[in-house]
């Protein structure tokens, strides 16, 4: 995957030591944890901690709205096997944006390039988990050509609780 994607009003790059401030204002904010499964953010450590952990790994892009000239969210494609991954050539994407800036159309923006970028790179299939009820992420995925595959119940690691999420895939070509 390339280092850095540029889109029209975006820019997808690595995260740096320097974001730190900027990801906790977006990720302290519960209700940014709740939709992507995660607990809130309660410190600017934490958000330098998550910056060197998975903000460090290859994928992992800040998107940079261009207007607001600072982070708005988090998008990531993994190729390393995880549990929605069905074949040698697929991949698992994940997003979220901060509370101030959703019905902006970054994650649709940003997910789409990401998707071109893959399978530009060699993948083949693209699967994203997400809580059933986050309407807006899954029409997201629907507008990026995503589509339903099946749903499962599971534990979740923020709150403990049992619940329904889908995954969705995106065959290339």
């Amino acid at each position: 995957m390339p280092d850095s994607i540029d889109t029209p009003r975006l820019l997808l790059r690595r995260w740096a030591e320097d974001d730190a401030d900027d990801l906790f204002d977006i990720a302290s904010d519960p209700s940014v944890g709740e939709t992507a499964g995660r607990r809130p953010h309660s410190s600017i450590q934490d958000s330098r901690d998550a910056i060197s952990d998975w903000g460090s790994r290859p994928g992992v892009y800040a998107i940079v709205s261009r207007s607001y000239g600072r982070p708005v969210g988090c998008i990531e494609i993994d190729t390393d096997p995880k549990i929605l991954r069905k074949g040698p050539k697929d991949a698992e994407v994940g997003f979220w944006i901060g509370r101030r800036y959703w019905g902006q159309g970054f994650a649709t923006e940003a997910l789409s390039e990401l998707l071109d970028a893959a399978f530009g790179c060699g993948v083949s299939k693209v699967w994203c988990q997400c809580l059933e009820d986050n309407v807006a992420s899954v029409r997201v995925l629907e507008k990026c050509g995503m589509v339903f595959h099946h749903r499962s119940v599971s534990a979740n690691e923020f709150t403990g609780e049992v619940v329904t999420r889908f995954y969705v895939g995106k065959k290339n070509g």
